[in-house]
C-alpha cells in the first residue's frame, strides 16, 4: 500500500469487521449482564407489540359484536294518535331491500297484575309484570327462541288467540317454572286484565333486550284491537286480577327491523314510508349510530395509554443499556487505553461500544417481538377473538430494539472515545 493511500485512509486503528468481532466477544464475555440488558429491552418491545396487537384484536371483536347485535337493528315508533298498523305494514317493511325480518309490538303503559291459573295454583297471588303485545315477526326480529313449549305463530296472531309466552324470570315469579320444566305440555294459564291466557311456552330474554326480561308476551292483536285509542284501565277487583272485562292500555306501536349489515341507515330512511304511507314524516326511525369514529377514538386512546406504558418500559430498558455500557467503559479503561496505545482511533473505540449496544438492542428486539406475538395470540385465542396483528410489526420490533440500543450507547461510546491512553496506562 502506497504512502499516499495510507495517509488517505482514516486512522481508526482497525477495520469494521474487527470491531464487530470484538463487540461480539465483549457481549458474550459478560453473559449475565448482557442477558439482563437484553431482557430490559425485550420487555419494552414485547409490551409495545402486545399492546398494539391486543388492542387491534379487541377492537375487531368489539366491532364485530356491535355490528352483529346493534348495527343491524332499526326501530320505528308510531305517534300516539296514529291508527295501529296491521300485518300489511309488517309485510311491506320486510319487502324492503336489506331487511331480513320485521314485526310489530307495543308495551302496556303500566305493569298490570298477572296471576297464574290452574288446578295447582287456584288463583295465585298476582304479580306486577311487564306485558308486551308482539307478532311473530317481532319475536323473530328480537331473537326470541322458546326455552320450553313453543312461541306463538302466524295462526295465533291471525286468530287473536288468548295465548301467552312468558320470560323465565316471569315464569319463576308466577311459580310456573317448575311445572313447565316437568311437563312442557301442561299449558297452564295466566289471568291478565280480566282474561285467561294459556301459556304455551317460555323464553329467555335475549342479551340486551331488557324490555323482554320478566315479561309476558301476548299476540299483537290485543294491542291492535283498540284502534289506537287507549282503553279504559280496568278497576282493580278485590282479588287484584284487574277486574272482569278489563282491558290493557298499550302505548304506541313500534316496528322492529333486522337488516343486513350496512343496510340499517337506508332501511331507517325507507321504513317510515313503507309502514305508514299516510304520514311517514310523523314516524320516528331510530337507527344505530355510526360508531366507527367513536370506536376509533376509544381504540386510539386505549392504544396511546398502553403504548405510553410500553414507552416507559423501553425508556427503562434504554437507561439500563446506557448504564450498563457506561459501567463497562469504566471497568475497561485499561483495555481502552491499551487499544488506543497500539493505534486504535477514537472512532474505532466509539464504534465498538455502539456495536455492542446495537447487538444487545437487536437481541432484545427479536426476543421482545417473539414474546409480544405469543402474548397477543394467546390472549386473543383465550378470549375467542380473531388475532389481528400487522406483519410489519414483526420487522419493526427488532429494528426498534436496534435503534434503542444504538441511541442508548451514544453517551457511553463518546465517554470511551475520550479516554486518554496515557492516563489509563499510568493507572
Amino acid at each position: 500500500m502506497s504512502a499516499e493511500r495510507r495517509r488517505a485512509r482514516p486512522r481508526t486503528g482497525t477495520a469494521f469487521a474487527d470491531i464487530a468481532v470484538q463487540a461480539v466477544y465483549a457481549v458474550l464475555g459478560r453473559r449475565l449482564r448482557s442477558l439482563l440488558t437484553v431482557l430490559g429491552i425485550a420487555l419494552g418491545i414485547a409490551a409495545a407489540l402486545a399492546t398494539t396487537g391486543i388492542t387491534a384484536s379487541a377492537a375487531d371483536a368489539v366491532s364485530g359484536r356491535f355490528d352483529a347485535l346493534k348495527a343491524t337493528g332499526v326501530t320505528v315508533r308510531f305517534p300516539n294518535e296514529a291508527a295501529r298498523p296491521g300485518a300489511d305494514a309488517a309485510r311491506r317493511a320486510r319487502a324492503l331491500n336489506g331487511v331480513r325480518s320485521a314485526g310489530l309490538l307495543c308495551a302496556a303503559d303500566e305493569r298490570p297484575a298477572v296471576s297464574a291459573l290452574g288446578p295447582r295454583f287456584g288463583r295465585a297471588t298476582p304479580q306486577e309484570l311487564r306485558v308486551l303485545a308482539a307478532d311473530d315477526g317481532a319475536l323473530a326480529t328480537l331473537g326470541v327462541s322458546a326455552r320450553s313449549g313453543r312461541l306463538p305463530d302466524a295462526g295465533h296472531m291471525a286468530r287473536a288467540d288468548a295465548v301467552a309466552v312468558v320470560d323465565t324470570v316471569a315464569a319463576k315469579a308466577l311459580g310456573l317454572d317448575a311445572l313447565l320444566e316437568r311437563d312442557p305440555e301442561a299449558a297452564p294459564a295466566v289471568w291478565l286484565a280480566g282474561r285467561p291466557f294459556t301459556v304455551i311456552g317460555t323464553f329467555r330474554a335475549p342479551a340486551g333486550e331488557t324490555r323482554l326480561s320478566g315479561a309476558v308476551v301476548v299476540p299483537y292483536a290485543n294491542c291492535a284491537a283498540d284502534g289506537g285509542v287507549p282503553a279504559r284501565p280496568a278497576a282493580s277487583g278485590a282479588d287484584g286480577d284487574g277486574g272482569e272485562g278489563g282491558r290493557l292500555v298499550f302505548g304506541p306501536t313500534e316496528a322492529v327491523l333486522r337488516t343486513e349489515l350496512g343496510a340499517a341507515q337506508q332501511a331507517g330512511l325507507e321504513a317510515p314510508l313503507a309502514l305508514y304511507p299516510e304520514g311517514p314524516d310523523r314516524l320516528a326511525a331510530i337507527v344505530p349510530a355510526d360508531l366507527g369514529s367513536f370506536r376509533g377514538g376509544v381504540e386510539s386512546e386505549t392504544r396511546a395509554l398502553f403504548l405510553g406504558l410500553a414507552g416507559v418500559s423501553l425508556l427503562i430498558g434504554a437507561l439500563g443499556v446506557s448504564n450498563t455500557t457506561y459501567v463497562s467503559v469504566v471497568e475497561r479503561r485499561s483495555e481502552i487505553g491499551l487499544r488506543r496505545a497500539v493505534g486504535a482511533g477514537r472512532a474505532a473505540v466509539a464504534a465498538q461500544f455502539l456495536v455492542e449496544c446495537g447487538l444487545l438492542g437487536l437481541a432484545g428486539g427479536v426476543l421482545g417481538t417473539a414474546v409480544g406475538v405469543d402474548v397477543t395470540a394467546g390472549t386473543a385465542l383465550a378470549k375467542g377473538w380473531l388475532v389481528v396483528l400487522d406483519p410489519r410489526l414483526t420487522v419493526a420490533g427488532p429494528l426498534l430494539g436496534l435503534a434503542v440500543g444504538m441511541l442508548a450507547g451514544v453517551y457511553p461510546a463518546l465517554a470511551a472515545a475520550r479516554v486518554a491512553p496515557a492516563d489509563t496506562l499510568r493507572g
